[in-house]
């Protein structure tokens, strides 16, 4: 009995736990000595339905990185996690940016701990349109979890994209599919993206 209810348990937490890690960015960075805050709330669309809502903080590290500070809760009771974004080849005439995530985190669930560790590439193209800047963006991110009762390694393709509407001079707007490729969650998320200075200043 106690088995089978340790199997139920570690099943729920092998599909809850990645759920939280969506990208939410592209392969842009914010300019030096620049910063911004955002929010983002998600859907969860399989397995156990539910919403998370993330918010966090990025700032620029050098011409090539960007960091990223997260907290959030939801189906999860709380979850924190920090990620490096590191684009050596930046969005230059036709070549994309192409760059790679690294993070970590932690998640609390009831008494349950979950660490996480992120690897994920990354690539994305900006356009200019009528209406402003978008930058849709793919990524596949690999994230290794551990729980009380497992080791896994969780896989999931998300595709979104970064709008920039002229006439928003202090404000992105984002929204990003995830779809389960293993032991992952698939979800819909939207999010906001709002600067500390008067004008964002990607490069």
């Amino acid at each position: 009995m106690n088995f089978a209810k340790y199997v139920v348990l570690g099943l729920f937490l092998n599909s809850t736990a990645h759920a939280f890690i969506s990208m939410a960015e592209s392969g842009e960075l914010p300019a030096a000595n620049t910063y911004q805050v955002g929010i983002e709330p998600q859907l969860l669309t399989s397995k156990d339905s539910g919403g998370n809502i993330d918010l966090f903080f990025d700032t620029a590290v050098n011409d090539s990185s960007s960091a990223r500070v997260l907290i959030g809760g939801g189906t999860i009771d709380f979850n924190a996690f920090v990620s490096l974004k590191w684009i050596p080849l930046p969005d230059v005439d036709k070549q994309p940016a192409m760059g790679l995530r690294f993070g970590a985190g932690i998640a609390r669930n009831d008494d349950d701990n979950i660490v996480q560790f992120q690897l994920a590439p990354l690539l994305s193209k900006k356009y200019d349109t009528q209406y402003g800047l978008t930058v849709p963006y793919l990524a596949i991110p690999f994230t290794f979890i551990n729980t009380k009762h497992d080791n896994f390694v969780a896989t999931n393709l998300a595709v979104g994209s970064e709008f920039h509407y002229h006439e928003w001079k202090n404000a992105t707007l984002g929204g990003e599919i995830g779809l389960d490729m293993n032991k992952s969650w698939s979800y819909i998320s939207v999010f906001a993206t709002f600067p500390f200075e008067s004008s964002k200043g990607f490069k």
